[in-house]
């Protein structure tokens, strides 16, 4: 009867009773704090119930995490709000502050308003990594508190009001900074020459602004011109607008007219130094062509006297060669001036990025004339100790064969200059860094992964122009050396092989066809990255022998990159490609098919794959992954070791 009687008492409590008893998360208040604080037209967060759990009742937006003592509750780790309508004032924010274990917080695209510099973000710097605010309507000055989160990859404030001048210690207080937005804005003063500290920085956008001042060396040679334009006041490269001499721009307070007269005072005393400099200079030069006339004269005079040997003029010999495409201004000293940055130093060449523009002149007008700087790549290939004369002329020849290379899928050689010392090659610069990068580099904070369709493409791309090369001068070149690295991809999202015979400049060698197989099993193991996502740079793993193992126990399944397990219904085209693959890198060379067989194969698998999804493409599989807006994934708040980006 006693335990009747207890059944009944409980049957009888309210139900809200019973949910008040169960274990509510401890972020269940902020969170709730929030809600009551935003104007939420949309009745986006009506599932933010009082007498729910956020973790256990999928509250919209919020994604929690199991900490690492299974008696304590789920803790919040992401607040994802995106685009709902939601406003407020600014203070609203600073609720989600007190989320201790946050580390995803997104409220772009909203209606938020107020000033931005009021909340504090200081409780979120243990955890937080991505902080999206873009899309609102912030004002004020920056917000300082945002530099004291020391594990932050990712600030997104664009598309706000903010009217301060970017903090000049941004880069010294966020070092790890991969991506900062700030387009959009209202911002003012210079750009802040710390953001060069910043060695991981691979996204800058400060556009439409108020900034003014020169664009630091550093950031103007890794960043291009689209991060700066919308900003009146800034000038230099990779800008069109030239800086007219120096302007001293200041900040919270007044220029003092001491200052203008001194810096007046400076420039009549090196207009005084550039007179004398220029007068003496005449007279070296004077002297110089007289002493030159004389010795002319006396060499006439006695035709007996020995000239130099022809080895001697013939390397001594410069020349700059152009070809097809190549601006017809172009020469080295052109090449020189530009804005240079080293992008690599191999065994074969220094690898520079240079931006050629330091000529561009304002008229009296004040309009600027001449055409916008190009941006090349220039390898820089030393002479080889004991090269002969012969050696050299080889070097040349084949040099010139190089730049007859025409290929959609071959990175151009445009020019090159040689001399008894070096030579440099100056190739098209393809922006979007190599298929290596985007294969295995940036696997954190907001990393697009790239689909089957643009990985299957990439790799017919790059198998069509090794083809290709494979074809010229007679079948005698080869590559020698390719990688993933050197699989670049263009604007247009197309694969471009690069460094071709790049060896062979360095180092002369007989046609060898095993070479051009060597080349064939380094693409099947760019095929073997491809559908594996793993990097054979990394040498833990032989790749070809573990793939291998894998496919002969019976676990095809698990070579498989885990990023492609959402491209449904393309098993069947993973596995022929996987089956070209493991060809390509078959232990007997002999055994390995000709690159032009293995385009062949990989334009049927391609086509086979096309027919099969013309009716089922989905909008989002449209275009290439990496051209798509970064997506908000907790697996993507890690980032490797040596990513650049």
């Amino acid at each position: 009867m006693a335990l009747r009687m207890l059944f009944w008492v409980l049957a009888a409590l309210p139900a809200r009773c019973l949910a008040s008893a169960a274990p509510i998360s401890p972020d269940a208040v902020s969170l709730l704090a929030f809600r009551s604080a935003c104007a939420d037209p949309a009745a986006a967060l009506s599932s933010w119930m009082e007498a729910s759990d956020p973790c256990s009742d999928r509250w919209r937006g919020v994604t929690c995490q199991q900490s690492s003592s299974s008696s304590s509750p789920p803790r919040v780790r992401r607040v994802v709000l995106e685009g709902l309508l939601l406003g407020g004032d600014a203070g609203v924010v600073a609720a989600l502050a007190d989320l201790p274990l946050l580390s995803i917080l997104s409220l772009k695209n909203n209606s938020f308003k107020g000033s931005l510099s009021d909340v504090d973000f200081s409780p979120l710097a243990p955890h937080v990594k991505l902080l999206y605010l873009s899309g609102n309507g912030f004002s004020g000055r920056f917000p300082e508190s945002v530099l004291r989160l020391r594990h932050l990859r990712r600030l997104d404030l664009s598309g706000n009001r903010l009217t301060s001048t970017i903090p000049p210690e941004i880069g010294h207080l966020l070092p790890s900074l991969l991506t900062l937005h700030l387009a959009r804005n209202l911002l003012v003063g210079p750009v802040p020459t710390s953001l060069e500290a910043m060695t991981r920085l691979a996204e800058l956008n400060v556009s439409s602004n108020q900034l003014q001042g020169k664009v630091p060396k550093h950031l103007a040679a890794v960043f291009p011109a689209s991060s700066f334009v919308g900003n009146p006041g800034l000038c230099g490269a990779p800008l069109r607008r030239r800086c007219n001499g120096q302007h001293r721009v200041v900040y919270g307070g007044a220029d003092t007219s001491h200052e203008l007269k001194r810096g007046r005072k400076r420039n009549s005393d090196r207009w005084m130094v550039a007179m004398i400099m220029a007068v003496v200079g005449v007279a070296v030069a004077t002297l110089f062509a007289a002493a030159l006339c004389v010795a002319l004269w006396l060499k006439n005079r006695n035709p007996t006297k020995p000239r130099a040997s022809s080895r001697t003029s013939s390397m001594a010999r410069e020349e700059t060669v152009r070809f097809d495409g190549c601006c017809a201004e172009f020469d080295v000293c052109t090449l020189m001036r530009g804005a240079a940055e080293m992008l690599g130093k191999g065994a074969t060449a220094t690898t520079y990025r240079v931006a050629m523009g330091g000529d561009n002149v304002l008229d009296d007008a004040g309009v600027e004339e001449g055409k916008a700087g190009e941006v090349v790549v220039v390898k820089r290939m030393r002479r080889r100790e004991g090269a002969t004369r012969e050696d050299e002329r080889r070097r040349r020849e084949l040099a010139r064969e190089m730049g007859t290379w025409r290929h959609a899928n071959v990175v151009i050689l445009r020019s090159f200059y040689a001399s008894s010392d070096e030579l440099l090659l100056v190739f098209d610069y393809v922006p979007n860094g190599s298929l290596h990068s985007l294969l295995h580099e940036n696997r954190g904070p907001a990393r697009v992964p790239l689909d089957w369709q643009t990985r299957l493409k990439l790799a017919q791309d790059a198998a069509q122009g090794l083809a290709y090369l494979h074809g010229v001068a007679g079948g005698k070149l080869s590559h020698r050396h390719l990688t993933s690295s050197n699989i670049l991809v263009d604007a247009d999202g197309n694969a471009r092989v690069s460094d071709f015979a790049l060896l062979q400049l360095l180092v002369p060698a007989p046609p060898d066809e095993s070479l051009q197989k060597q080349d064939v099993r380094g693409f099947g193991v760019v095929l073997l990255e491809i559908l594996t996502g793993r990097s054979s740079e990394e040498g833990t793993v032989d790749l070809p022998r573990w793939a291998r193992t894998v496919v002969r126990e019976e676990w095809t399944s698990e070579v498989f990159d885990m990023e492609l397990l959402r491209s449904k219904g393309a098993e069947d085209e993973m596995v022929a490609l996987l089956q070209v693959a493991l060809l390509c890198v078959a232990d007997d060379p002999a055994e390995r098919p000709r690159m032009a067989v293995v385009a062949k194969m990989i334009e049927d698998i391609r086509d086979r794959g096309s027919k099969r999804s013309r009716y089922s493409a989905s909008p989002s599989q449209v275009g290439h992954s990496y051209e798509s807006s970064p997506s908000v994934s907790e697996d993507t708040t890690r980032s490797t070791a040596n990513s650049s980006s």
